[in-house]
Order: structure tokens, then sequence, then C-alpha cells
């Protein structure tokens, strides 16, 4: 049996279920209007978290950096697809080239749908508070987009749930558990990168995650009056 080695850090792994459930909610709250107020305070620290993701991309750990898996050629995707589907497992230490391209196809999607939430409006009941600083067209754009990103961020979340379980059921790779855990088996993090599991990366995690929140809420909640 192979050893099983740190691989995600904490605030990878925290991101990814507190994205779990802030779409969710966000597919609940959008459809109620009791709840447009809580839908949006979500949208803005999802916001934020999307930002928090670039930057640990950078500075976190090697698996959490975008240089461990950098966007696939549409070869290099289809290659991953058709191996999903012979369930050849990738030997990857971190991301595989189709789990990195979801990675960024959601950070995308996810973040688009944020900015337009928050430049949308209604005329009646709500608008965002981007919309009071932009046209007209442009907030008729958001308003109309942000609907339609929200059901993509969905359609991307129920593929990546089916290709997870694939792994887990067909494949016995235990993606899942590693999202929990950290660990992941037979690999670890290279020599001379910080350990994901370190007290600096947890700190450095910390300072990041409550600046790209906290700041992201400061500005539209305080700054804008909102």
């Amino acid at each position: 049996m192979q050893s099983k080695q740190p691989v995600w850090d904490i605030w990878v792994r925290l991101g990814h279920w507190l994205i779990v459930a802030g779409i969710v909610f966000q597919q609940i709250s959008g459809e109620n209007l009791d709840l447009m107020d809580a839908h949006a305070t979500v949208g803005i620290l999802l916001a934020g978290w999307i930002i928090f993701r670039l930057v640990w991309g950078f500075i976190g750990p090697q698996y959490a950096r975008f240089s461990s898996f950098p966007i696939p050629t549409p070869q290099t995707a289809l290659t991953g697809v058709q191996k999903l589907i012979r369930k050849e497992t990738e030997h990857t230490p971190g991301h595989s080239a189709i789990g990195g391209l979801a990675v960024y196809v959601l950070i995308g999607l996810i973040g688009l749908t944020a900015i337009t939430g928050m430049a949308s409006s209604d005329d009646i009941l709500f608008a965002g508070p981007l919309a009071p600083l932009l046209p007209e067209f442009l907030v008729n754009l958001a308003s109309l987009s942000h609907p339609v990103l929200s059901k993509l961020v969905l359609i991307t979340v129920l593929l990546h749930v089916v290709a997870v379980l694939w792994h887990t059921i067909f494949m016995k790779e235990p993606l899942i558990q590693g999202m929990i855990t950290g660990l992941k088996p037979g690999f670890g993090a290279p020599v001379g990168t910080p350990h994901p599991f370190s007290t600096i990366i947890v700190l450095r995690g910390f300072v990041v995650m409550t600046l790209c929140l906290g700041g992201a809420y400061a500005v539209f909640a305080l700054v804008l009056g909102w």
C-alpha cells in the first residue's frame, strides 16, 4: 500500500468546501427575495475568496500554485478526458489536467458571477453595490448575464462531482478523502518548497485570507455604503 503524503494545505481544502457551501446557498437564496441581502453578502465574500485563491496560486505551497498545474492545451485536456473514460490513473501529485482545468474554469465563472451580481439591478427591490456606479447598459448586461453565469457554475460543479465520483468508484482514487485530510497516496511536496501543513503556510494563508475577504467586504459594504 502506498504511503499517504501531505499535498493539500488547509486553505485549499477549506476553500474547496466553503465554495461548495457558498454555491449551494447562492442557488437557493437567489430564488428567494427574503434572502437577497444574504445572497449579496455571500457573493461579496465569494469574490473575496476568489481574490485570495488567485493570490494563493502564487504564494501558497507547491501544489496550490498555478505553476504546478498550468492551463492545459486542448490536446492535453482531450487526453485527460480519454484517460478518464478508460479509467487510467494520472499519476500526478497535485491536480490532473482535467482537475486543473476545472479549477481555472470555476475561478473564472465564480468571479464573473460575483461581479455581474454586484452590478445587477431589477430597478425595484434590488441593486448591487456596483450598479449605481455603472452606465445603464452595463447594469442591464450584468442583470441578464448573472443568472446565466450562475447556471454555468452549477453545471460545472455537477460535472466536477460526477468526475470525482467516477475517480472514487471506478478508479479507486480517494479524492474526497484527500480534500478532507490533505493527504494523497505516494506523493509529497518537493524539497525546498513550504510544507503544506507547516505553521508558516497556516499563518500566511490566514493573513492573506483575512485581507482579501475583509477587504472585499469593507470596499462594498463600508466604502460604497451598501
